[in-house]
Formats: structure tokens, C-alpha cells, sequence
């Protein structure tokens, strides 16, 4: 049997997001859709999303962190939810320098507390083993 991958219906285009929580930000390989909340002079906790589910997974998480008074950002991985679906090989160097640009982009400047969820997980562990001087005591979650 023969499978055929059926593109996304939706262009993802200012009217389509309009409606997202979160902001949006232009990278190297497209926009990224991500939210951010909490005290900006603390540490980082990036939340790394799994293969099939885009950022609103970490509502719970997020939202909890974010009420503690942490510094906490979630994001979605090229290929989901709100961000752009470049035309690019979705490996763990995408995924990594998705992760690089976005904390550029977002101007952050210390070691990040890191924690991923299913393929998220392998995308943060591969993060901290390229770049340990990026994650609080070069450790994963």
C-alpha cells in the first residue's frame, strides 16, 4: 500500500496566526512561533516540545513556572503548530539551530535551564552536548 502525505490545508500567513497567543519571530529557516513570561533578569527554562504536538502542550508547565516567578519560554519546532514549514531536512541540526537563533533572537545572554518532552528531549540533549556553555550546569531535563 502506498501512503501519500497530505500537505498542511492552512497557509500559515498573518491572517491564519492572528488568532495564536504568543509572538513571532523571522530566523534563518522561517518564523517561529513562541511565548515568553516571567522576571527578565532571571534564568532561562526553554521548553522543547515532542515530534506531534505543538507548544500548547506546556500549557500546564508553562504556566505553573511562569507563576512561580520563573523565566520561562515554549516554542514551536519547524513543521508545527504556528511556525513556518521550511523546505529543509527536519533533523537534529535544524531543530539546533532553530533553538541558537531563537535565544539570539530573544537577545538572551545566560546559561538556560533545558527541558524537552518526547522528541523534544532528544532535541534538548543534543543542544546541551553542542553546547554546554548554553545550559545551566550542561544539564537537560
Amino acid at each position: 500500500m502506498k501512503y501519500r502525505f497530505r500537505s498542511e490545508p492552512k497557509t500559515l500567513d498573518e491572517s491564519a496566526r492572528s488568532s495564536a497567543h504568543g509572538q513571532f519571530v523571522a530566523l534563518g529557516n522561517g518564523v517561529t512561533h513562541y511565548e515568553i513570561s516571567g522576571p527578565p533578569d532571571h534564568s532561562l527554562t526553554v521548553l522543547v516540545p515532542g515530534f506531534s504536538v505543538p507548544y500548547y502542550i506546556w500549557y500546564p508547565t508553562f504556566d505553573g513556572l511562569a507563576s512561580a516567578g520563573m523565566r520561562v519560554l515554549r516554542y514551536d519546532l519547524y513543521g508545527r503548530g504556528f511556525s513556518d514549514r521550511p523546505d529543509t531536512v527536519y533533523n537534529q541540526t535544524c531543530f539546533d539551530k532553530q533553538l541558537c537563533e531563537l535565544l539570539t533572537a530573544l537577545g538572551n545572554d545566560k546559561p538556560i535551564n533545558l527541558i524537552g518532552l518526547s522528541m523534544g528531549g532528544a532535541i534538548a540533549i543534543g543542544f546541551a552536548d553542542k553546547h554546554p556553555e548554553l545550559v545551566a550546569n550542561g544539564q537537560t531535563y
